[in-house]
Formats: C-alpha cells, sequence, structure tokens
C-alpha cells in the first residue's frame, strides 16, 4: 500500500476539487476580501495559511493552496482569486488515516497590485475629516505603526473642517507639536503649541525657525508658557510633497 505525505494528501484533495469546481464555477465568500495586503503566509498540516489586512484595516486569515506560501508575497497588495476545495477536516487534528476531509474557500491566486498612487488634492481641497499624512512612500495600501518606526520621517495627524485645520506634526518616535490654522493651498498658517518638560523655544523674535531637522514646519513669536509648554503665535506647515495614508487608530486631537 502506497503512503502518502501530508502536502501530497492535501494537494490530491485540493486539486480534485479545484477540477471540479473549474467546471461548476466559484466565489468568494462576502466576507473574504477580494484585494488586500498580505501580513504572513504559514504552510500547515490543512493549508497555506494566509493573514490579510483589507483596505480598511480588518484582518483575517484564510485558507490558500500550498504553492501560495512559496511565493514571495508579504508585505505586497494583492487581488485574491477564491476556489472551493477540500482540506484535512479539523477534527482530524493532523491525523491523515482519519479519512476526513471538509470543503472550504482556498485561496488560488494571488495577483500583486501596482502600488497605489495618492490623491494628488491640495489640502485646501479635502472633503472635512480626518486624515494623516507621511512624507514616506510604501507599496501598502495600510501604513502600519511597524513600518513608520521602520522608515522614520515626519508625520501629520489633522481634522479638517472647512478651511481649519488642527492636528499633531511630528517626527516617527520623536518630537511632536499641535499645529492649526487656515488651509491655502498645501500651507497652514496659524500657531502651535508644544507640550513637552523641558520644551525650548525655537524662536522668540520675528524669524522663523525650523522645528526640528526637517524644513516642513516653521514657528516664530515663541514663549514659554510653563516648564511643559511653549507656545507660537506664528506657525507655517508646508505639506507638499508628503504622502496621504490611512488615518490611523487615534483620533486626531486640537491643540490646548
Amino acid at each position: 500500500m502506497r503512503l502518502f505525505s501530508k502536502r501530497q494528501w492535501v494537494s490530491a484533495t485540493v486539486i480534485a476539487s479545484i477540477l471540479l469546481v473549474r467546471a461548476l464555477g466559484s466565489t468568494a465568500t462576502a466576507s473574504q476580501p477580494p484585494i488586500a495586503t498580505i501580513q504572513r503566509l504559514s504552510a500547515g498540516d490543512r493549508a497555506c495559511y494566509v493573514e490579510l489586512k483589507d483596505d480598511s484595516g480588518q484582518t483575517s486569515t484564510e485558507f490558500a493552496e500550498f504553492d501560495i506560501c512559496e511565493q514571495q508575497l508579504v508585505g505586497k497588495r494583492v487581488r485574491l482569486t477564491y476556489e472551493s476545495g477540500n482540506i484535512l477536516a479539523e477534527a482530524c487534528q493532523g491525523n491523515l488515516d482519519c479519512g476526513k476531509s471538509e470543503t472550504v474557500m482556498l485561496i488560488s491566486r494571488a495577483d500583486v497590485l501596482a502600488p497605489v498612487n495618492a490623491p494628488t488634492k491640495t489640502i485646501q481641497a479635502l472633503a472635512d475629516g480626518n486624515y494623516r499624512y507621511w512624507n514616506g512612500t510604501t507599496n501598502q495600501s495600510i501604513v502600519s505603526d511597524e513600518t513608520l518606526l521602520a522608515n522614520g520621517g515626519i508625520v501629520f495627524h489633522f481634522r479638517k473642517q472647512g478651511n481649519n485645520v488642527s492636528g499633531v506634526f511630528s517626527y516617527v518616535d520623536g518630537e511632536a507639536i499641535c499645529v492649526e490654522g487656515q488651509a491655502n493651498d498645501n500651507t497652514i498658517s496659524g500657531r502651535a503649541v508644544q507640550t513637552l518638560q523641558g520644551a525650548s523655544v525655537r524662536s522668540a523674535g520675528e524669524s522663523f525657525a525650523s522645528f526640528g531637522p526637517s524644513k516642513a514646519l516653521s514657528v516664530r513669536r515663541g514663549y514659554k508658557v510653563n516648564r511643559q509648554v511653549v507656545r507660537y503665535d506664528s506657525a507655517l506647515l508646508n505639506l507638499a510633497g508628503m504622502n496621504r495614508i490611512n488615518v490611523g487608530s487615534r483620533t486626531p486631537r486640537g491643540c490646548v
């Protein structure tokens, strides 16, 4: 009697099911995302396990054919094709001799999509809402905190209502300052408030000084309110060249 490896057993049942489904037609369930970014691939006893994050930020784990696990897809935004197939039943607990299987929707293809280009709208032209801009680039539709920490740069996380903008300008894992003012094209003009123990005044006079190494934010007319609050009565923030990314889990806050 010929014995089959776990992969051969599962692959054989998958292939048989795929041939049947291709004759009858197939479709994904409503809960399975057609487009998502692959977070992780893991080959198991039953199938290839694919951890996904869709464009709305929802995560899920789906079954896939084993050859999906052999492709370089982690971190890629892909269009997914699902087909029905049989895998080893969960009740078998890895025992290939139990003779039980179950039918599931398997990812059979994952086509890598081109990077999403952010809209070229100016800040002034944005609809009211919450936004986040970053000076980095990525081919992922969802930029995670881990990606930001790995790449660094500057971020502006803000709320817009009419031409009024209020939010936090920050260096990734570094200093931050609240900025609020009026949007004109891609520039925010108004005031800024930094809350930090021991914060120093960058410019107390009429000359603008950069807030940190980036030239994006310039401040002047600064003074200490107390030991941990510095206020600038004039600030200019230029977001030209920065890229719009997902807004993240935190709600943008206003200046105190």
